[in-house]
């Protein structure tokens, strides 16, 4: 029979964390998974992914209609530059 030696193990730990926005006259709420590990003292952070949803007198949006409504108020291609800049934002 042969002897397994354990060479190294990594615990990677699995974080929620939940983020609120007033933008005025809407809400941003953000929902960021990540993945924390220790490396000795130190641990590194990797965000897997962000989901954000929309509130409108903290009601719930429907992305789409959220989409429609912020192209019509600040023109062509400034929702998708808005999200970049807002998850860019979570991301620090």
């Amino acid at each position: 029979m042969s002897k397994i030696k354990k060479i190294e193990a990594i615990t990677d730990l699995s974080v929620y964390t939940k983020f609120t926005k007033d933008e005025g006259m809407f809400q941003i709420q953000a929902r960021v998974y990540s993945m924390v590990t220790p490396r000795g003292n130190i641990y590194d952070h990797d965000i897997q992914d962000i989901e954000i949803e929309f509130l409108i007198n903290n009601k719930k949006v429907k992305h789409n209609g959220f989409k429609a409504l912020y192209t019509q108020l600040y023109g062509e291609n400034t929702y998708t530059k808005y999200c970049h800049i807002s998850a860019t934002e979570l991301n620090n």
